[in-house]
């Protein structure tokens, strides 16, 4: 074995001794995540999943993507059916934009060179997420949120250009006409059974960094750092999962500009967790990670930067940031130290199991 294999291994091994160590808090963080999978996720996503699964399989797709190939060949060098992904992939939300760029895929809808452009800026976050449960909800500035999600778009729209000429490949794919009636019923069936499979993996996804975000939130406040633990805890919950990590920044920050920016960084980042459910949809198909992550690392800088251009010319009239609304997920008991040890392995492995699917991949 090489002495990765060996660091892996001991990784993996040290995170369960830990949660073994602490079984009461780890229950705890699983209801939390379980409740907010049933409650929030489940429901918000599984219609679009249904409906994202169908469309490929509409009859008037073809007609849709000739009507807006005109547009989307010159600006981002995609085929007009990478149009339907973009549209329902902004106004949806993460993950929809990666599920629907495989599903198109897997049906011969785009080319592969298609699909790895799409995924660098069809991920993105939804406006009822911005306007509604950030802007609204946690900052209550609702027209803040359109702001936002204008920022976040843009900054895909960017990437979505530089990736249709820095990605190399043909658009074109041989799409038959169909003469035949869709059997929907069939569709609707398959397209339910395979959305349900989708989302229990999500499901498992926001269990285990439910877990994680918990102990690292508890773990940080034992830790003696010149680093204020706030602004810790702020970056561990955003590399982390999305919407703990926002609902650290608005609790922590009083300068809406600052705090606007911060969520913006941490929206197009969208953290380990959106990360591992996009790897889940292109990891038995030729589409690297590679381009993706590094959209979003980009996509990081680009969006506030963006902000920053626009509140240059448009300066906004508040300072301060009103007390938070709404609060995306609590945790109150506390655990060891150690907790902070088996987050850091859990990075760790995650970061090193999304790179060497990439390298396998690269391989075939």
């Amino acid at each position: 074995m090489k002495l990765k294999d060996h660091i892996i291994s001991l990784l993996f091994f040290l995170s369960f001794i830990f949660l073994l160590v602490n079984p009461e808090s780890t229950i705890e963080a699983a209801i939390n995540g379980m409740q907010l999978f049933i409650e929030i996720i489940f429901p918000s996503l599984f219609p679009f999943f249904v409906l994202t699964s169908m469309l490929p399989s509409i009859s008037w797709l073809n007609n849709f993507s000739k009507f807006f190939g005109h547009v989307m060949k010159p600006v981002f060098n995609v085929s007009g059916q990478g149009a339907l992904v973009f549209l329902t992939g902004s106004l949806s939300g993460f993950p929809v934009g990666a599920k629907m760029t495989a599903d198109m895929l897997k049906k011969n809808k785009i080319s592969l060179p298609d699909a790895q452009r799409l995924i660098c800026y069809t991920n993105g976050a939804s406006p009822m997420f911005l306007i509604g449960a950030v802007a609204g909800g946690l900052m209550n500035q609702p027209s803040l949120g359109i702001i936002l999600f204008l920022c976040h778009l843009a900054g895909n729209m960017i990437i979505g250009i530089f990736a249709g000429r820095l990605i190399k490949g043909d658009s074109l794919v041989k799409v038959p006409e169909r003469n035949e009636s869709v059997d929907y019923i069939t569709l609707f069936r398959e397209s339910v059974v395979i959305s349900m499979k989708q989302l229990v993996v999500i499901g498992g996804f926001i269990i285990f960094f439910s877990v994680a975000i918990h102990s690292i939130e508890n773990g940080i406040q034992s830790l003696h750092s010149d680093i204020p633990n706030e602004k810790l805890e702020i970056l561990a919950s955003g590399i982390l999962e999305l919407s703990n990590g926002v609902d650290a920044a608005v609790r922590q920050s009083e300068n809406l500009q600052t705090t606007a920016m911060i969520v913006l960084a941490m929206v197009s980042f969208s953290g380990l967790c959106i990360h591992m459910q996009v790897v889940s949809f292109i990891d038995h198909l030729p589409i690297s990670y590679k381009p993706y992550l590094l959209s979003r690392l980009f996509h990081m800088i680009l969006s506030p930067l963006i902000f920053i251009i626009y509140t240059h010319f448009s300066p906004f009239a508040y300072d301060e940031v009103p007390a938070v609304q709404h609060v995306i997920m609590t945790f109150s008991r506390p655990v060891p130290y150690s907790q902070l040890i088996t987050i850091i392995s859990f990075s760790l492995c995650i970061i090193v199991m999304l790179v060497n699917v990439n390298k396998q991949k690269s391989r075939l």
